[in-house]
């Protein structure tokens, strides 16, 4: 079992409480007693990777899709806490620069993924900051890392010796996500400059963005489908005022899933078989 998590909301909230935030600290504590921590004794109730009954839903009047018991607790769960915390900002006064609202967005995959094998027995970690991106050679001609910060990452911490200096610790990213309230154009532009960089340097890392809606025209979206640098996007809100979806949270942590589960396949060939994507056999 990992020592922590990356429970970023929860100390967004408890900054704002030592702080006595434009002097609500009181309400606050009382909202983090209250609200918070009866949310996340809701969701942390929740095994992700356990088999659940299933739901059906229709998509459109024409399809079905399947939807697991758990998305769809924990859908309602995250939607009623959203509304919770809308309410309690609007009353407070708290500002939309205090990222009380959208760090909860962060903290939505630290719920989705603590469950995961590779997770819980300590192979991977939950990290958010100084990942790798890179190696230089700075002034004294040592090499020095190149680090960024991401919104949430699922990766392993190793030490590099090179001759003739201090060992290097690196955060090796596995998966790398980038988390928005809601995605524009100068955003996207941001992001995909710096998943570039994250996959340049751990060639075989994922790069994902989690959002609540899109305020970007369409056209930005499918031009970046011919692109490289960005492995997958998901909306959680079909537009601002709509509740989560539980299929895009089932499929967001079915496909990071997969990708962690893949690394064991990475070097492995089948055949007869699928050669290259042995793990989708």
């Amino acid at each position: 079992m990992p020592d922590s998590f990356n429970y970023v909301h929860e100390s967004n909230i408890k900054t704002k409480i030592q702080g006595n935030y434009h002097g609500v600290g009181n309400q606050l504590s009382d909202f983090l007693e209250n609200n918070y921590y009866s949310m996340r004794r809701a969701i942390d109730s929740i095994d992700f990777t356990s088999p659940m009954v299933s739901s059906f839903r229709e998509e459109n009047g024409q399809e079905t899709t399947v939807v697991r018991d758990c998305f769809i607790q924990a859908a309602r769960i995250f939607n009623q806490y959203f509304q919770d915390l809308a309410e309690t900002s609007s009353r407070l006064n708290i500002s939309s620069q205090s990222k009380f609202e959208s760090t909860y967005y962060e903290e939505i995959s630290t719920y989705l993924f603590r469950d995961l094998p590779e997770v819980q027995t300590g192979k991977l970690s939950f990290y958010n900051k100084g990942i790798y991106a890179g190696l230089k050679i700075d002034s004294d001609y040592h090499i020095s890392t190149i680090k960024k910060d991401v919104d949430f990452c699922i990766g392993k911490k190793v030490n590099l010796t090179i001759s003739g200096q201090n060992s290097l610790e690196l955060i090796l990213p596995v998966i790398a996500v980038e988390v928005k309230t809601y995605l524009d154009a100068t955003m996207f532009g941001e992001i995909k400059s710096s998943s570039k960089s994250i996959r340049s340097a751990s060639p075989n890392s994922r790069t994902y963005v989690l959002l609540g809606y899109t305020n970007i025209a369409d056209e930005h979206i499918i031009a970046a489908r011919q692109d490289a640098t960005i492995t997958e996007m998901y909306a959680l809100r079909k537009n601002e005022g709509s509740p989560i979806d539980a299929l895009v949270l089932q499929m967001y942590f079915d496909d990071i899933r997969d990708a962690i589960e893949s690394i064991s396949a990475d070097d492995t060939v089948i055949t007869p078989g699928r050669l290259l994507f042995p793990s989708k056999q």
